[in-house]
């Protein structure tokens, strides 16, 4: 696993994202209900990748106090700049919001997912990060932590439903245990195995996750257990293809770039969607579908652009005064 492979991954899973909403909208028609779980597939990936990046950071360098700092500016800060546009853009066409809702909102806390309903994976990426750091800083070994890990990833699938709406819920219990899997994988050591035999593994991996993902084909009738299966399955085929054809030198630019981009994309993408309707903009579905794109990318590449200024900003005041720091990435 390197940058290369981890990037592609991840265009893989924001473009699994994105079509998956195209399907559940019914901009594009179907039969075929699987092509609606399209979505969770590409969470599935985003979550193993998030816990294998960690956990492999974490063996290499350890664990720094500014670990949830960082977390926080490059995840809660770009999705709550978004998010208070959304209100702003909403208040100035005459919908307002209880001033609790925006608050809530703004910190990824408002479990109705009163602006958008995809934003359900903040709170819940933050969380895993949260976790992760507090099982990480005990002087317990790594792989007990790892454990612990599913431990709390049984505690959401089983046991998190409090007061939490029925989609949130679902959600968290439909990908309780991708991150954990994703950690364990982090501690398999690929360097003591010959490439010969990684391609075998891996081979063999992604066999067992197309059989898995197959079983589950149609729809998720089988339950929430086996829907969660089949899209672990699914995520397994596609580490295990990308990391083979990165072992044979093959590697797409066109998946890297938008893997690079993946996280602006998903801030954006069902909001243009469902909010703004650019995919139903004009009565052509080709040319609507290329606007929409078109304005997805871009605006995803203004947002990136606009969070690193931004971030950069806020660096250099904490150089120029350190001795007004409240923490990373926040001043007086």
């Amino acid at each position: 696993m390197n940058k290369q492979t981890s990037e592609q991954l991840k265009g893989i899973a924001i473009l699994l994202v994105v079509i998956g909403h195209l399907f559940v909208t019914k901009f594009i028609n179907t039969t075929n209900p699987a092509f609606n779980y399209l979505g969770a597939q590409g969470v599935a990936i985003f979550l193993i990748l998030s816990g294998y990046g960690i956990t492999s950071s974490y063996l290499t360098k350890g664990l720094d106090k500014s670990f949830l700092g960082r977390r926080l500016r490059t995840v809660l800060l770009p999705y709550s700049l978004v998010t208070l546009v959304w209100f702003l853009y909403d208040n100035s066409r005459g919908t307002t919001y209880p001033l609790r809702t925006i608050l809530l909102s703004l910190f990824g806390l408002d479990f109705k997912l009163t602006m958008d309903g995809t934003m359900w994976y903040i709170f819940f990426i933050l969380m895993w990060y949260f976790i992760f750091y507090l099982l990480f800083s005990l002087k317990l070994p790594t792989i007990l932590k790892v454990g612990l890990l599913f431990g709390f990833a049984y505690l959401l699938r089983y046991h998190s439903r409090f007061n939490l709406t029925e989609v949130v819920y679902w959600q968290w219990g439909l990908h309780a245990i991708m991150f954990p899997i994703g950690s364990l994988l982090a501690l398999v050591p690929l360097e003591s195995f010959s490439k010969q035999t990684l391609k075998l593994g891996f081979g063999l991996m992604g066999t067992m996750g197309l059989v898995t993902y197959l079983l589950n084909y149609r729809d998720n009738a089988l339950g929430l257990g086996p829907y969660m299966l089949s899209n672990l399955g699914f995520a397994l085929v596609a580490f295990s293809v990308l990391m083979i054809l990165g072992q044979l030198g093959y590697y797409s630019w066109l998946l890297g770039f938008i893997g690079s981009i993946s996280y602006e994309l998903y801030l954006l993408e069902a909001v243009f969607m469902y909010k703004f309707s650019l995919p139903y903009v004009l009565p052509n579905k080709v040319l609507s579908l290329g606007i929409y794109l078109l304005a997805l990318v871009a605006g995803s590449l203004l947002l990136k652009r606009g969070m690193k200024q931004l971030l950069l900003i806020f660096s250099h005041r904490q150089e120029l005064n350190p001795e007004n720091t409240l923490g990373p990435g926040f001043v007086k």
